[in-house]
């Protein structure tokens, strides 16, 4: 085994890894490590794969992201001393069960598809990238900065709660204390 194929399969693992503890872990902040680690073995592959300026954007920009997720992640869940609700049995059956078709028939498709051999060696610079980005699509490169602006802001107003309509005696989040007048 040559140490490339030993690298890009550590890096598929160290994704996959990742990818579960981002989906099964019961703490915020896990499944948050856990997306990290996600990315940072999507980066090793790009890696093994020649595409060096994709990884280090994939890691500067969800960097970025990931600390700014982590910050709303924090501000818009319970507080994690709450009692957490059991998980139900059969909807994690179903979940594995739909993860599981989903799988096979991407098996399936990929294993009928005919892909072409390796084109000539194309070499895309990142002024290019850049170029394109902000002169051929920067209609659609303002528009997804809006958009994420404007969904940044729903999510603090969902979060904010209306004061006048908790109950008296409680505070944001919490139930009435017991014994205290309704």
């Amino acid at each position: 085994m040559n140490w490339d194929a030993f690298l890009f399969g550590s890096s598929a693992a160290l994704a996959l890894i990742g990818a579960l503890f981002a989906v099964s872990l019961k703490n915020i902040f896990h499944n948050i490590l856990g997306f990290a680690l996600a990315l940072v073995g999507v980066a090793g592959l790009f890696l093994t794969l020649g595409s060096d300026f994709l990884a280090i954007v994939l890691l500067l920009v969800y960097v970025g992201a990931l600390g700014i997720a982590m910050v709303y992640a924090v501000m818009l869940s319970q507080p994690l001393d709450t009692p957490r609700t059991p998980r139900s049995l059969p909807k994690i059956a179903g979940s594995a069960l739909l993860a599981a078709l989903v799988a096979m028939a991407l098996w399936l498709v990929i294993r009928r598809a005919h892909f072409p051999g390796p084109p000539e060696v194309l070499e895309v610079a990142p002024q290019w990238i850049g170029r394109r980005l902000l002169q051929d699509y920067v209609l659609a490169f303002e528009l997804i900065s809006v958009l994420l602006v404007v969904a940044m802001i729903g999510a603090v107003m969902v979060a904010r709660r209306d004061p006048a309509r908790r109950a008296p005696g409680t505070a944001a989040g919490t139930a009435p204390r017991p014994g205290a007048p309704r």
